[in-house]
């Protein structure tokens, strides 16, 4: 397993298309020798953050989250990332632009759309490579216009965040399904990050979780694309750590899947043993 970073994620992806974007990160070699070893022309890349899953997590919930471990297993790479801040805005948006949150400014939601930083998603857009998101309905709007397919989804409360997930999960599907020409694709997950904050029932989320990534990497194998799955920050968990140690200062480590699904046979039977 190699240590790296969450600001390597959008420079690998640019390098891989060809894609001008300046950060200080370097692209991850081995994630580029993969793709092009299955794809030498580059195929779509879907990217999903699976918010608040960290290494500890991925590992404690292994048995819920038996797809994640599967793809591993089955020739796929894990990665230790480091991440960038222990907050999901922030977190999502170096993980788009290869750069620190000082450098994208893009603190809290009402930065979203204020930021002169153009993340990897507008810059393909920008070289005619079509992109697409399915995000957060606040985060959604500012690309409305900027990207080919932009799917905004309005905010749940409470437990209706299982049904938030769903909906992205439905959408992420329809471009990958529906996009002809679409390029990467780009969603966000978010059943553990509520549960862990408001203490209730993790294995239940992963288990949610689980259902939603199975059929988005059924997708990705039919498509015969690239899938890169990640956390975003460390999991605000009530029983973890004081208040000063470097976990709560956003120092963490959280995982970063890469593969291929579509040399995986068969793809959706990969948790059912």
């Amino acid at each position: 397993m190699t240590s790296t970073s969450l600001l390597q994620i959008a420079p690998t992806i640019a390098s891989y298309f060809n894609i001008h974007l300046v950060s200080p990160a370097h692209p991850i070699e081995q994630i580029l020798k993969f793709a092009y070893s299955h794809y030498p022309v580059p195929h779509t890349v879907t990217l999903v953050v699976i918010d608040s899953l960290d290494l500890k997590l991925y590992y404690r919930l292994g048995n819920e989250l038996a797809t994640l471990h599967e793809l591993v297993e089955q020739g796929g790479l894990l990665f230790e990332c480091d991440t960038v801040s222990n907050h999901t805005t922030p977190a999502i948006a170096s993980i788009l632009t290869g750069l620190e949150p000082e450098s994208h400014g893009i603190l809290t939601s009402d930065d979203v759309g204020k930021s002169k930083i153009k993340s990897i998603l507008e810059l393909m857009e920008e070289e005619g490579k079509q992109a697409g998101a399915v995000i957060e309905r606040k985060g959604a709007e500012p690309l409305i216009g900027k990207l080919s397919y932009v799917y905004g989804v309005k905010d749940r409360e409470g437990m209706d965040i299982i049904e938030y997930d769903k909906i992205i999960k439905e959408h992420t599907i329809s471009i990958l399904r529906n996009g002809e020409s679409v390029q990467m694709v780009f969603s966000h997950i978010r059943t553990i990050d509520r549960f862990a904050h408001r203490g209730w029932d993790l294995h239940l989320a992963a288990t949610v979780t689980e259902r939603n990534v199975n059929e988005i990497v059924d997708a990705v194998a039919a498509r015969e694309g690239l899938l890169l799955i990640c956390g975003d920050h460390q999991a605000h968990l009530r029983n973890r750590g004081s208040r000063g140690d470097r976990e709560s200062r956003g120092v963490g480590k959280v995982p970063l899947i890469v593969a291929a699904p579509h040399d995986i046979k068969p793809v959706s039977t990969l948790n059912k043993k």
